[in-house]
């Protein structure tokens, strides 16, 4: 089984590195990473129903579709990933791959146990997500561990306006979870570094340091997949979007027929001074994010309604 810490925390190019060596190599690999602050959400997952889009873009973190399916999932450099890639048909077995995580947490005198399909759990909180994919012999299972993760950005960014989102979409389950760091009087480097060294011992484990194909492989899954609105939003499935705002200049309802990530259908309602039909019109075909919306939004004119008062309206 090849052994590789991942060189970046860029959560772009470390999804595209799972997938190029899922993909890519034939040999088993166990990997550790960790992202910057970021959401990652499940493959079959709607990301606008998953997110505050507004904490979201004002905090600058980004939101990246994994392979996998499951929840939406925090991660900064207070969390750390641990991924195996083995040769094996289908799916399950979540105590076995998170075996090696909870001896190294008893061997620190934490008692962890795995709950429901894919939870770890310490204390009755959870501090460990797992999700798998399955393809053509090759089996996938990553997982977090929760160490010093900021558990603003974990509930504020992760807190998605009901009201506003209606999809089809595989939902997250919120669960109540804890930092470890805390429990062990440890950070996320000290156990990263500890738990690298117990997995070491544990495992047959052959270091293998990432070449230039490599690292050439994974730019272009970045470019042309996990740094794209198509693969992050687009994918996402059919939902319609509904908001309903009162300024000083007038009221604005705001209804957004979307998919695949692009508006299809607009209607724009209220008593605001201004014609509503021409930036309905112009809004078909547009990606649904802040940065395209704010171009076609000042184009047109809502009396005294200001431009981002009138951009909240469609985020």
């Amino acid at each position: 089984m090849l052994y590789i810490e991942s060189p970046v925390t860029d959560p772009h190019w470390n999804l595209a590195l799972e997938e190029h060596l899922f993909s890519g190599k034939s040999e088993e690999v166990f990997m550790l990473w960790q992202n910057s602050s970021s959401i990652i959400i499940g493959k079959n997952q709607n990301a606008m129903a998953e997110i505050d889009y507004s904490y979201v873009t004002k905090e600058n973190i980004p939101v990246v579709r994994r392979l996998t399916g499951g929840g939406a999932v925090y991660h900064d450099l207070g969390n750390l990933n641990f991924t195996y890639i083995v040769n094996r048909e289908g799916f399950g077995d979540y105590i076995g791959f998170t075996k090696t995580l909870r001896e190294y947490l008893a061997s620190l005198g934490l008692s962890a146990e795995v709950s429901g399909r894919n939870d770890v759990l310490v204390g009755g909180k959870k501090i460990s997500g797992n999700a798998q994919y399955s393809k053509q012999g090759r089996l996938l299972h990553h997982g977090t561990i929760l160490i010093g993760a900021d558990m603003t950005h974990l509930s504020r960014a992760l807190r998605p306006d009901e009201e506003k989102i209606k999809s089809k979409g595989i939902r997250s389950v919120q669960s109540r979870v804890t930092n470890l760091g805390p429990l062990l009087s440890m950070d996320a480097e000290a156990f990263r570094t500890g738990f690298a060294a117990f997995v070491s011992k544990s495992e047959d484990m052959q270091p293998y340091i990432l070449s230039a194909e490599d690292r050439a492989a994974v730019d272009k899954l970045v470019k042309e997949k996990y740094g794209t609105f198509a693969w992050n939003y687009g994918y996402s499935p059919k939902y319609a979007f509904h908001t309903r705002h009162r300024f000083p200049g007038g009221g604005v309802e705001v209804f957004l027929d979307i998919r695949d990530g692009i508006i299809r259908d607009a209607k724009i309602f209220g008593d605001f001074l201004g014609d509503a039909v021409p930036l309905a019109e112009g809004l078909r075909g547009l990606a649904h994010n802040a940065e395209t919306l704010r171009k076609a939004v000042k184009k047109f004119s809502f009396g005294t309604i200001s431009e981002e008062e009138l951009l909240s309206c469609f985020l």
